[in-house]
């Protein structure tokens, strides 16, 4: 091969190179692509959480609490606020940013973790806690009893967590002392 067609070849391929580098990459999305928080003068707050569309999935206006905001999974997003003191005053959303879905709202949430939420529920004067999946719990639907469960305290559950093995343990007030208890929930 002569000179000249090794100098042709290197700038077709140089201008090749320099060609795709111009080209856009994809972008992967970001948790910031999916909402907006605006802070009004009166110090509330508006905000809005959208799909990989724009179309709006979940919001909420005027409301006293900024909420928190993370990522659950790669496509799945948890809006949680806190209106008061203790674990019973929390509550989230899930939005599904592929698929386009939005949860049902969960109160005195305890924790999330892949497709589900683990939860408190106070009924016939039974505390328990439900595990379920996020967006439809004909899927998957488990609830799990405290047992001997303080029956004064206002907040009976205080503390929850999941372990390096994927299980979730939830500490409560155990009898009338105020006992420190644990029930241990295997999540699938």
């Amino acid at each position: 091969m002569g000179i000249k067609k090794i100098i042709i070849t290197l700038i077709c391929v140089l201008l090749l190179v320099s060609v795709a580098g111009c080209t856009e990459q994809p972008k992967n999305a970001t948790l910031e692509d999916f909402y907006t928080i605006t802070k009004n003068n009166d110090n509330r707050f508006d905000y809005t959480f959208e799909d990989k569309n724009g179309n709006v999935l979940f919001e909420n206006k005027d409301t006293t609490k900024e909420p928190s905001i993370r990522e659950l999974t790669a496509d799945v997003y948890e809006i949680t606020t806190q209106t008061g003191t203790g674990l019973s005053t929390n509550w989230a959303v899930y939005c599904d940013t592929e698929n386009s879905k939005v949860s049902e709202t969960f109160y005195y949430v305890l924790g999330a973790k892949g497709s589900y939420v683990v939860y408190a529920d106070y009924e016939n004067k039974e505390h328990t806690i439900i595990v379920q999946d996020i967006f439809n719990k004909s899927v998957y639907y488990e609830t799990y009893k405290l047992e001997n469960e303080s029956p004064v305290a206002a907040n009976v559950i205080v503390g929850s967590e999941f372990t390096e093995q994927g299980d979730f343990v939830v500490t409560y007030l155990s009898g009338q002392e105020f006992t420190k208890a644990e029930i241990g929930i295997n999540i699938p």
